[in-house]
């Protein structure tokens, strides 16, 4: 084990010791405040009977204070519960972070497979997504929008609009965050606790695309003038007595009337807010805990101030979280007209549902339209989180150099594949600067695990994470592969079939004129070796560019003894294998020229089936 790595290991248990006993410690003082309000209660209670019982107030004072104390015991305790509940948490985190630097997948519940987009250009071939996934591996979002936000940056590479200044921009971010793993686990806390499932406030966002169906002007004046009528008809024919009390009962009876007539058209905001009501409270907290952190990188800073609004001047009123605690405080108003009896006695006192709607309208003015673009930072930071989790899994891994190249290259020493653990993993040289290479070998010697690590690292460096390579060079390239092909019966899809559209979504990729890297596996198996031969030469024509660079996996070593007549660039690389009296052994080392080794009787007769 390399020397990052045990300083990494011993960081991480010691955090780990350091939350489990700070945990007991809690739980101790927790147990023991709840002993202590327990005595008070009952101390209290037993000094109020004697009140009672003897009729003396010596016994009232003490009664008093012994239960205020209760009163403050409880609320302490309830802190105190609340800190250890937080506590617990971290603990989680933390366990699952050191999960991840083992792969223990069993300890990590979201694995992205929602996520998954069916004939995408390489998600399904490199495993982005799904059981045992680079998804399942880093993400530790708990909102929608930042499960969205991590999707989209491991998907850059099906994009034409890569931008290296971005790139590097999420390097700086993704550095420092890698850094810091204690606040990392804090704020995935934050969220954790805050967001009870994976999913975005959809009934506030409603509510802030659509105007409050509230009243017109002139209406709400009416209503306020009706309660001002009424109160002083009220007055008047308490005073006067008589039939003068009819003035006051036929405004209310009109009141109730117009309460009548408003009450669906009201209903319609009213069960919105209740919707969404419950979501402000957690969605402000993580704001808070955002807005309050002391980050360097320009990126995190931006993401920072975002949350404060565009505006210099009162940012403090404009944050995020101050928003949000402002419509708190509105819903709680409306949650007062939820009673009938209160509905009915505040409607009739004042025009309260008409006072409400305007609060309600007035903050969507004001703040609502900013409210998604600060959700959304939200995403972006979780997003930047789950990326920074590369540098802890990996220590000794490099930040990739992102190249200002108009022609595509990859090199990579000492890399390896993020997916499989350190104790097994086997780091390989590789350099691909043009034309195609053609990776030979017998079965199971690593061809296309060579292929997908070339791929997965590829994705993981447009990102702005760490890669598991001692360095890593390359330029900005599209993605795209054909690896795992699927038939489909149900659909009367072959194989053949299945990969013949892999293929020509490579094809059509290439011809889009921005640099592209293409990784074909085993191309055509689905059909007999002269077709297999014929085919692969055509699609090795087809994608012979500068602008073109990829590998492609075979066994098919007619294809490798072809005379290109300079029609294609091709490069050979082979793995190859070893028997002894323990049987057949890989290495899994990458090698100069062409393998013309097999193995398949080998196997065969290893699995029981012989000639």
């Amino acid at each position: 084990m390399s020397e990052k790595k045990e300083k990494r290991d011993q960081v991480l248990e010691e955090r780990r010791i350091a939350l489990e006993e700070e945990w007991k410690r809690i739980e101790e003082k927790a147990g023991g405040l709840a002993n202590y309000r327990g005595i008070c209660f009952v101390g209290a209670l037993v000094l109020f009977v004697l009140f009672f019982v003897k009729k003396q107030f010596v016994f009232l004072i003490p009664a008093c204070v012994v239960f205020l104390g209760f009163i403050i015991l409880v609320a302490i305790h309830g802190r105190i519960k609340a800190k250890a509940q937080r506590i617990a948490v971290l603990k989680e985190i933390h366990e699952a972070n050191m999960a991840r630097t083992l792969h223990d997948f069993s300890k990590l519940p979201d694995d992205g497979s929602d996520l998954q987009i069916k004939k995408h250009a390489f998600s399904g071939d490199l495993d982005i997504f799904g059981p045992k996934s680079l998804f399942h591996l880093i993400n530790i979002a708990h909102t929608a929008y930042g499960r969205r936000q991590l999707q989209k940056w491991l998907l850059l590479a099906d994009s034409q609009s890569i931008s290296r200044e971005d790139i590097l921009s999420r390097q700086e971010a993704v550095k420092e965050l890698s850094s810091r793993l204690s606040l990392v686990e804090e704020l995935e806390a934050s969220t954790r606790m805050n967001v009870k499932k994976k999913g975005s406030p959809q009934a506030l966002l409603a509510f802030i695309a659509a105007p409050v169906t509230g009243m017109k002007k002139g209406f709400l004046v009416l209503r306020i003038s009706l309660a001002v009528l009424f109160y002083l008809s009220l007055i008047a024919g308490m005073v006067m007595g008589g039939y003068y009390l009819i003035f006051p009962s036929a405004i209310l009876i009109f009141q109730m009337g117009m309460m009548a007539l408003c009450y669906k058209t009201h209903a319609v905001t009213f069960d919105l807010v209740e919707k969404f009501y419950p979501e402000l409270r957690a969605y402000s907290n993580i704001f808070t805990g955002l807005e309050n952190v002391e980050v360097k990188a320009s990126y995190l800073q931006g993401l920072r101030d975002q949350l404060y609004g565009k505006s210099e001047e009162n940012c403090t009123n404009r944050s995020a979280s101050n928003q949000l605690s402002s419509l708190y405080m509105i819903c709680l108003l409306i949650q007062a007209r939820m009673q009938p009896l209160l509905y009915f006695v505040l409607n009739v006192a004042m025009p309260f549902d008409e006072i409400c709607l305007h609060l309600l309208e007035k903050w969507r003015k004001e703040s609502g339209k900013e409210i998604p673009e600060k959700l959304q930072a939200i995403g972006e930071w979780e997003a930047l989180m789950s990326l920074s989790l590369m540098g802890m899994i990996f220590p000794d891994g490099c930040m990739p150099e992102i190249l200002e190249k108009d022609l595509p290259f990859f090199e990579a020493e000492e890399m390896g594949h993020p997916l499989i653990e350190e104790k097994r993993v086997v780091r390989n040289n590789f350099k691909l600067d043009r034309g195609c290479a053609m990776i030979t070998g017998s079965n199971m010697s690593g061809k296309t695990t060579l292929l997908r690590t070339v791929g997965i690292n590829t994705i993981l460096a447009y990102t702005g994470a760490v890669c598991p390579a001692k360095a890593l060079s390359l330029s900005i390239m599209r993605v795209a592969a054909s690896m795992r092909i699927e038939d489909n019966l149900g659909e009367g899809v072959s194989t053949f079939y299945a990969e013949l559209v892999k293929i020509e979504r490579i094809v059509r990729a290439s011809e889009s004129g921005t640099p592209l890297l293409f990784l074909i596996d085993e191309i055509f198996r689905g059909t007999n070796s002269k077709d297999r031969t014929d085919g692969a030469w055509i699609v090795l024509k087809k994608l012979h560019s500068p602008k073109i660079i990829g590998m492609m996996s075979t066994h098919d070593y007619e294809l490798c003894k072809m005379d290109t007549n300079g029609e294609v660039d091709l490069v050979f690389y082979h793995f190859s294998e070893y028997f002894d009296d323990d049987g057949l052994h890989f290495d899994y080392k990458l090698k100069a020229g062409m393998s013309s080794e097999t193995n398949a009787k080998y196997l065969m007769k290893l699995v029981g089936i012989e000639e």
